[in-house]
């Protein structure tokens, strides 16, 4: 389907309104926050772990990296690095910078692939509503984890352009380019091997395939950067203890507002004393995961619906929002993750595809993804003793659950006209 005559007006004066507004807020208070600082915020952690390996030291060594940033004056400590090797090789060009200067062009290319991302998703999923352009446009604009993204130096949208790009490719009847480029995405990130999970369940075998070996292949190659000794830390050391919370010693709490993730809903039921989960939170945690990723098999992959365009976005989007719900650790800026389950689930709504209820849902659960972090907050700290508090606290875990509802209904087809 194509925007009609009439419709193609009014979508572009959405686009070009939306486009205005999400520039004004990347300028400010995004990037006049990073303008005005040098210490480098979370991107700090990976420019002194590309430094640390460049000059023949473990990148996954806390010490390392808070001595290299004393050494420059920039910071008294760093979070702990705790990203694939591979990573490492392709962040290595942040060495050329000093660390405010690697910031901010981090900054400029982190804007530069939220927007491919927007246009990449477009072009995927232009079919499926002559709308598409003016949602994908609104909740990129107004989706306060796109400029936290940005301002915290985060890494999240280069790794959602490269899975897009992917899913894509493979939605064109390219498997082996859609297997590069996702595995690609997986050693950036581990989280997207959720996408390798469900081509094996759809049996696309070749892109699977192709994922696995390109996965293997950047390992092999950031050996250049990344000795074996420090690769062979990540996966049998840093990478296990992620299930427990303790990512590599980050000392940030998991309780800490903002957090959106199950486990962290289990840890403020069965508490630690200290940084990670509690042996009953970790188990709990484990529990959901398992059944999380086992539930969505099972109800994409027994007696599978006929596949279109609508069933497969659905179900990347689920998968999108599992990746959320899984880890320990989902912060504002990891919410950008999101954004294509709030494009489908207006879609959807728009097109008919959604009972009432889950319309409902659609719309409560896209605005609260994109409401305000800073406002909630505020709200929370105003009543946070009286009973509301706690469900003001969750209200963006509460938006993950619908929209994970609404993208299951339409990837399993249910919603079919």
């Amino acid at each position: 389907m194509t925007a009609s005559e009439p419709t193609r007006g009014p979508v572009l004066l959405v686009v070009v309104a939306a486009v205005a507004w999400h520039l004004l807020t990347v300028l400010s208070p995004a990037w006049v926050g990073v303008a005005g600082q040098n210490n480098g915020r979370d991107f700090a952690s990976y420019y002194y772990a590309a430094r640390v390996a460049r000059e023949g030291g473990d990148p996954y060594e806390k010490r390392a990296l808070t001595q290299a940033a004393r050494q420059d004056g920039a910071r008294g400590a760093v979070h702990p690095f705790f990203y694939p090797p591979p990573f490492i090789a392709a962040t290595a060009w942040v060495t050329a910078f000093d660390l405010p200067s690697a910031f901010r062009v981090w900054f400029w290319l982190d804007e530069l692939f939220a927007v491919l991302s927007a246009l990449v998703l477009w072009l995927w999923w232009r079919d499926l509503s002559p709308i598409g352009a003016a949602v994908i446009a609104v909740l990129l604009a107004l989706t306060t984890a796109v400029p936290n993204n940005h301002a915290m130096g985060q890494a999240n949208f280069g790794v959602l352009l490269a899975l897009l790009m992917g899913l894509w490719a493979d939605d064109r009847g390219r498997p082996g380019l859609a297997g590069v480029l996702v595995g690609m995405a997986c050693m950036a990130k581990m989280s997207p091997a959720l996408f390798v999970a469900w081509w094996l369940l759809r049996r696309r075998w070749v892109a699977a395939g192709t994922a696995c070996v390109t996965a293997v292949a950047l390992s092999v190659a950031s050996l250049a950067v990344v000795g074996f000794d420090d690769q062979w830390r990540f996966y049998t050391e840093v990478l296990p203890k992620f299930k427990s919370g303790d990512y590599n010693g980050l000392s940030i709490p998991i309780e800490l507002f903002g957090n959106h993730s199950v486990p962290n809903l289990f840890h403020q039921v069965w508490p630690s004393h200290d940084r990670s989960l509690s042996d009953t939170a970790a188990a709990m945690s484990s529990a959901f995961a398992f059944l999380l990723v086992v539930g969505l098999g099972l109800l994409f992959g027994v007696k599978p619906p006929a596949e279109d365009r609508w069933t497969v976005a659905g179900q990347a989007s689920a998968v999108c929002v599992a990746m959320l719900l899984i880890p320990v650790y989902t912060y504002e800026h990891h919410l950008v993750w999101a954004l294509p389950a709030a494009v489908l689930a207006v879609l959807a709504a728009s097109a008919g595809r959604l009972p009432l209820i889950l319309a409902v849902v659609a719309g409560l659960s896209t605005t609260l993804l994109a409401f305000d972090l800073q406002a909630l907050k505020q709200l929370f700290m105003e009543i946070e003793s009286h009973w509301p508090g706690v469900f003001v606290q969750e209200l963006k875990f509460l938006s993950l659950c619908g929209l994970l509802l609404c993208s299951a209904w339409v990837g399993r087809g249910v919603g079919r006209p």
